[in-house]
């Protein structure tokens, strides 16, 4: 990832995948090293402790040194090397497997008050989902010292990717993408959407003789048919019950946003300009939404109650492109283009702004950001990064003023959703 890496201001790369910029500094980070007493083979052993170590630095608070112990018989925990080298903390793991299951045994020690702090085994099924394994440590590590906030670390990404001419499949995978499996396939599938925060099915838009919207529940594999219209039909956002879905759809020819009540298969229309209105989500608590534009002659966002939905105002007064967005809470994050050439690829750049202030926050600076989607905790964005022909999986810590890039190597990612 030469292009990537040559627009970090401090970089490190690591075999699970993750190259860290740090933005700015925020506090004193803790120091922690992690060590493997494992007997298994060397390839995996390897891979569970860089992704155990990628996820320390993603957390944001940590600092991740190399172990003072050099190989062979581990020394106590309590030994004075770990207190001496500056640790606050030591993690300590060792790989197993069992009837038929795999996991690990982990230990944190606080070196410098010389206790331990977490004992705990983590296990799943199957092989390849060995970064959960991680995963689950960094949470009830955070959560065992009092600082906490990574529950977003477990969640599932689902996406949709091209595979061929009209041909897409949907896949699950980590927050690294390092966990990948197809869900979907088959025809030309697009549009993911979680259904609910507890990630146990979700919609999407399946395109056949017209646009059919399904919901398939993620653990039964039953798929069910919610609606279909002319022309397109996306499900933008879901409510927080789960009750109401944003769809936009065009069964006149022309994008508009509605609200669809699940229990009644009622569709209420909310827009009706004569131009293109798409991208529809809530914000302060599902009583209003935000949503894309062109009735400037551009793409730009606008607001509007959903109480009274012909009184849109414009919402963003930031350049003459601004074409995609997803929100949290009375927070939302778009995607502005900074940038009008005609003969290179233009800078698409991400922007966090506020319902009920005036605040607006730039998020990136370089090359084409896209896709920005929020944690369940709001502390967090995912997004799509490409530069130079290269593309990665973007993390940005807004507590903390960093941001992580996970190589892509998964084709052309067409929507995402966490």
């Amino acid at each position: 990832m030469r292009a990537l890496i040559a627009l970090l201001a401090a970089t490190a790369l690591y075999a699970a995948d993750a190259t860290l910029e740090i933005v700015k500094e925020v506090g004193t980070a803790l120091n922690v090293a992690v060590e493997s007493r494992s007997d298994q083979p060397e390839r995996l052993d390897r891979k569970i402790a860089r992704m155990i170590e990628a996820d320390l630095r993603v957390a944001g608070f940590f600092n991740v040194l190399e172990s003072p112990a050099k190989g062979g018989d581990r020394p106590p925990m309590s030994a004075s090397i770990y207190r001496e080298a500056g640790l606050d903390y030591l993690v300590r793991y060792e790989f197993f497997t069992r009837d038929g299951r795999f996991g690990i045994a982990a230990q944190i020690y606080d070196a410098k008050e010389q206790r331990e702090v977490l004992s705990r085994s983590y296990t799943v099924s199957r092989e390849e989902r060995y970064p959960f394994l991680a995963h689950n440590l960094a949470i009830d590590f955070a959560d065992a010292i009092g600082v906490g906030g990574l529950e977003w670390m477990s969640r599932f990404v689902i996406f949709s990717r091209n595979v061929g001419p009209k041909e897409t499949e949907i896949l699950i995978s980590d927050y690294s993408l390092t966990f990948k499996q197809v869900v979907v396939r088959g025809g030309f599938n697009i549009f993911p959407k979680w259904a609910d925060d507890r990630q146990r099915g979700f919609y999407y838009t399946h395109y056949h003789d017209k646009p059919t919207l399904y919901h398939v529940d993620l653990y039964s594999g039953e798929r069910t048919k919610i609606t279909a219209s002319r022309g397109m039909l996306v499900c933008s956002d879901v409510s927080r019950d789960g009750k109401r879905l944003l769809l936009t759809m065009a069964p006149e020819d022309r994008p508009d946003i509605y609200e669809f009540t699940l229990a009644t298969g009622e569709k209420r229309r909310l827009t009706t300009y004569g131009g293109i209105d798409v991208n529809g989500h809530y914000v302060e608590e599902d009583q209003a939404m935000l949503f894309v534009s062109d009735r400037l002659g551009y793409p730009e966002i606008f607001y509007t109650r959903l109480d009274n939905p012909r009184a849109t105002t414009q919402f963003v007064y930031k350049g003459r492109n601004n074409n995609y967005i997803n929100t949290w809470g009375n927070y939302a994050v778009f995607v502005s283009r900074d940038t009008d050439s005609a003969f290179e690829g233009n800078t698409f750049n991400l922007y966090l702004i506020s319902t009920t202030s005036d605040f607006i926050r730039q998020l990136t600076t370089t090359g084409q950001n896209n896709f920005p989607r929020f944690s369940a905790s709001g502390d967090t964005i995912l997004h799509t990064k490409s530069y130079r022909r290269e593309s990665a999986l973007g993390v940005i810590r807004l507590a903390y003023n960093k941001s992580f890039l996970f190589p892509l190597d998964v084709g052309t990612i067409q929507a995402i959703d966490w």
